[in-house]
């Protein structure tokens, strides 16, 4: 995701006119303190930059969909 020309961060689903980013964690990728690390860094660059993010877990994605799925959508008809 760039924001003003510059590159941001890759993020896994972003609804940019919403100002909505979409992140799905996986524990083993954040089991490395280093990648704990730069997520949080990520997570804090796109709220300074205005960015609303919502964070799921993998497990949110395979066993909760609706769920996510309608956290999702609440946030999005708010961003309005």
């Amino acid at each position: 995701m760039t924001e003003r020309g510059t590159f941001v961060a890759r993020v896994d689903f972003l609804f940019r006119d919403q100002r909505l980013v979409v992140e799905v964690d996986g524990f083993e990728y954040h089991a490395d303190r280093s990648h704990f690390r730069r997520d949080r860094e990520r997570f804090n660059a796109l709220v300074g930059l205005g960015f609303q993010v919502l964070r799921f877990s993998w497990e949110d994605v395979l066993h909760r969909p609706d769920q996510m799925l309608a956290t999702i959508r609440r946030t999005l008809r708010a961003a309005r």
